[in-house]
């Protein structure tokens, strides 16, 4: 809990509220004892219950004012950061969805490689048990390399696909430009006659 406001109109509004309040305090004690106590109290009880009550009202108004800044700001502040979260959010979306895409097509080939690698290396680190430790590394060598070799071969074939993909655009666009523009009309070929 913080005791000095967060901003200076508030602090002012404070400072102004304290000082009425103390000066109709030492007014009213001042009153009071300058007249007949034992009659007038009530009087003065009520007066100073009344002060003391507009105070407060003066100081809650003070209050919510601030309050209610204080969550204005939090407020745009969260909507600034939940509008970033969203547009980040739609963006992994979209990439994951592209690599998804990329994914299926190369999930057959790589479930069958998997399943030959991860059999090789079970072989191997068998081999490495039972104590045939050169034969048991060689395994893993060559499933390693095999692994490796996939990897690159997939690899590759992305890039010929890709290659493909945009000469093919390539000539689909020089075949439309091709198309666009106004062709000659053909002549008919003479036939000749046979007279």
């Amino acid at each position: 809990m913080n005791i000095i406001p967060s901003s200076v109109g508030s602090f002012i509004r404070f400072l102004i509220g304290v000082f009425l309040l103390q000066g109709v305090t030492v007014l009213i004690v001042y009153t009071a004892l300058n007249t007949d106590w034992l009659t007038t109290w009530p009087l003065f009880a009520l007066l100073g219950g009344a002060v003391g009550f507009m105070a407060a009202l003066w100081f809650n108004t003070i209050v919510h004012a601030d309050r209610h800044r204080a969550v204005s700001r939090l407020s745009e502040r969260f909507s600034k950061e939940r509008e970033k979260i969203r547009v980040r959010a739609e963006q992994q979306r979209v990439k994951d969805s592209r690599s998804q895409a990329r994914s299926r097509a190369s999930a057959g080939m790589s479930l069958k490689t998997g399943l030959a690698v991860g059999g090789t290396v079970g072989v191997g680190v068998a081999m490495m048990l039972a104590n045939f430790m050169a034969l048991g590394l060689m395994t893993l060598t060559a499933a390693g390399g095999a692994a490796l070799g996939y990897t690159v071969r997939v690899r590759q074939e992305k890039v010929i696909a890709a290659r493909r993909l945009a000469a093919e655009e390539r000539a689909l666009r020089v075949i439309d430009e091709d198309s666009s523009k106004k062709m000659l009309p053909r002549r008919k070929p003479k036939v000749a006659r046979d007279d």
